[in-house]
């Protein structure tokens, strides 16, 4: 008889909680702690700010679709634009397209971000030195994010967004990294 732990994650990421399941069946290995990933493999997303050195591993939904608010504000806080220090309110379906486009590569939703949500004065700031940034950016409205999907390629992962078919894809080979927004469908590079 076996007895393995599976660690549980509490819903606002609170303390871990072991439950332990008897098993009869034999094993060749001794068995293992394994943490799951949160309440569904598609509700959880790991984000590393690549200017602020931050990383937030959170589970953003419960098993029933319903968004956890306190996880959202977190989520806020981390895409916040570290330019002005300012924050909004982004959109809840960027973040299950994330963990949809996360599983569709087959990999943990373990993103690298280089923009998220940008005030006007800093898109503009930015798109006045000659960035390239929208006059109208998806990224002051709280829709998109710029991103790299640790263990697939950037060009990879352009294709499994634009396939998804839920927003606007944007590829910048040169600086490495893919915009998704929930706007309408358009496909660009940059």
């Amino acid at each position: 008889m076996t007895l393995a732990l599976t660690f549980v994650m509490g819903v606002s990421g609170g303390p871990l909680k072991a439950r332990a399941a008897q098993s009869s069946a034999p094993t060749e290995t001794p068995p293992t702690a394994t943490a799951t990933r949160g309440t569904s493999a598609g509700n959880w997303l790991e984000l590393h700010n690549t200017h602020t050195g931050e990383t937030l591993k959170v589970t953003f939904r419960n098993n029933d679709g319903t968004f956890i608010p306190d996880a959202l504000e977190k989520l806020n806080k981390i895409l916040g634009d570290h330019r002005s220090h300012q924050q909004t309110t982004m959109d809840p379906q960027l973040f299950v397209l994330l963990a949809d486009l996360a599983a569709s590569a087959n990999v943990d939703p373990r993103y690298e971000i280089i923009s998220g949500y940008r005030s006007s004065d800093t898109n503009e700031k930015l798109r006045t030195n000659g960035g390239g940034q929208a006059r109208n950016s998806q990224h002051i409205q709280g829709k998109a994010i710029d991103v790299r999907l640790k263990g697939v390629d950037t060009a990879t992962l352009r294709d499994l967004a634009r396939a998804l078919k839920r927003g606007g894809v944007g590829y910048y080979r040169k600086s490495d990294f893919v915009h998704v927004d929930t706007a309408r469908v358009r496909y660009w590079e940059g």
